[in-house]
């Protein structure tokens, strides 16, 4: 059996280190100081991925209870906003707009209120005669998947609702991005 090389030991018994020394280019020859970097510079990309993920999370959840607020205020609207003397007096059923449009509002603003949101916007509108109507330009501005602004009609008494609401960023609030608010569009009618 052939002994292998082993290094000078000092009188203490301890064997020396090797000596960090630097290589042509500037760099450590030791290993250990890259891999903390790559390992930090990775845990970077996995926050920010992860933050992303959250964002488009508040992004559809916020979107999906919009429209459920919007539904609500529609159906609240169309079913407290019902003019019953206009059933005695034709046989038929409208809307009361006043009474409908501010049963609308109201949900809305105590769900607001639940979730101290501020700074939303809604454009409730009513179409109140018992063969409905047409709002022209209504909703203001393209839900979903609509390429322009169209005109709201219904063949029955209906209510509108138009909502919008700013959703708070955890990523891209700290990169500058201009504030992301949601748009929904929801309407109830009552049929004859």
């Amino acid at each position: 059996m052939i002994p292998l090389p082993l290094k000078k030991i000092d009188g203490n018994g301890v064997i020396p280190l090797p000596i960090n020394e630097l290589n042509g280019n500037g760099m450590i020859s030791e290993r250990k100081a890259q891999s903390a970097v790559i390992g930090l510079l990775f845990i970077l990309v996995l926050i920010t991925i992860a933050s992303g993920l959250v964002d488009i999370y508040r992004l559809y959840a916020a979107r999906n209870w919009a429209y459920q607020v919007a539904q609500e205020a529609a159906l609240a609207g169309v079913s407290r906003g019902r003019d019953w003397n206009s059933i005695s007096a034709a046989g038929e059923i409208s809307l009361d707009a006043d009474t409908a449009i501010a049963e609308a509002k109201n949900i809305v603003q105590a769900e607001m209120n639940s979730r101290q949101i501020v700074g939303y916007s809604v454009d409730i509108r009513a179409l109140p005669e018992p063969d409905g109507g047409t709002t022209p330009d209504y909703p203001p501005q393209p839900v979903r998947l609509g390429i322009s602004r169209g005109d709201w009609s219904s063949d029955e008494p209906a209510v509108g609702v138009y909502l919008t609401l700013p959703v708070n960023w955890l990523l891209l609030d700290r990169l500058g991005v201009v504030g992301k608010s949601v748009t929904v569009f929801a309407a109830a009618g009552v049929a004859q």
